[in-house]
């Protein structure tokens, strides 16, 4: 297992700290795990330190935004590093999530 997920809440939305890797079902399950008792859906992941991802990770964001937005909320990206930006620009996943600097732009989204 490859990834730690840690959450906060700020302001009125939550936020999670996403380190390590999401490349296998298992590491999915941890992210699965953590949101499973999402009652707050103004969600941001903060990505700053997340080094890899892949289709599988990708799967796990698209439900969680699905998710987020059934419940008139939504899911922000922030602070991706330079392979899971291009990533996304090569999957066009950029044109489906909101992507912010910082976890305070993205915040300010939801005030």
């Amino acid at each position: 297992m490859n990834l730690k997920v840690t959450s906060i809440t700020l302001d009125n939305c939550l936020v999670f700290q996403l380190q390590g890797k999401i490349l296998s079902e298992a590491d999915a399950e941890i992210l699965k795990d953590s949101l499973a008792t999402l009652t707050i859906h103004n969600v941001i992941f903060d990505m700053q330190a997340l080094t890899h991802i892949n289709s599988t990770g990708i799967a796990v964001f698209v439900k969680t935004m699905t998710k987020c937005r059934i419940q008139n909320g939504d899911l922000l990206m922030c602070a991706p590093n330079k392979l899971i930006s291009t990533l996304f620009k090569i999957t066009k996943m950029n044109d489906v999530f909101s992507m912010y600097d910082s976890v305070e732009s993205a915040a300010n989204y939801f005030k």
